[in-house]
């Protein structure tokens, strides 16, 4: 049986249902996964693959979860790994995904970890989560409220990616 790690940081909660929905996704398939947040620092060692995700501010992966990927970037480059992002601009201007793809580029060229693939999910706008800056940009923005999460693509992208990480099923 493979055993998974999938590592997220967050800001708002928002990206920790998508990596709960990927763990949710791998077990299903007969999958044995950790789904820990980046601040907790878990080990990468011992996996047989790895998934790494974060939500997005400013245009930047959470630090903890970019810090995370630097400090282990030896044993990752030693497993296969997958990294997702989630981000509201995938569901209010689609048409950006390669601009939200190259927050998650960067860490890659910084790091040298070069994932399977990269997911790339809608976020949310829940205000009561964020700060008051936070509201503030997004009002100003024109941010579109709600919970943008699509689920059944996120346990799409995980079907699809688990066979590039020698995940059966």
């Amino acid at each position: 049986m493979s055993k998974v790690l999938v590592v997220y940081g967050t800001g708002t909660g928002c990206t920790t249902g998508v990596a709960e929905q990927i763990g949710k996704s791998l077990s299903d398939r007969g999958v044995t996964v950790d789904v820990v947040g980046a601040k907790e620092a878990p080990a990468p060692t011992g996996y047989d693959a790895v998934f790494v995700g974060s939500g997005v501010r400013a245009g930047n992966w959470h630090g903890p979860v970019k810090e995370w990927v630097a400090a282990n970037a030896a044993v990752l480059k030693e497993v296969p790994v997958a990294f997702f992002t989630a981000c509201l601009t995938m569901a209010t201007e689609p048409g950006k995904s390669d601009e939200v793809r190259a927050y998650t580029d960067e860490l890659i060229r910084t790091t040298g970890v070069k994932p399977v693939d990269v997911g790339l999910f809608a976020g949310w706008n829940e205000p009561k989560r964020f700060s008051f800056v936070e509201r503030t940009i997004l009002k100003m923005m024109k941010a579109p409220e709600g919970d943008f999460r699509d689920f059944p693509a996120v346990e799409a992208w995980t079907r699809e990616v688990a066979p590039q990480l020698g995940l059966a099923g």
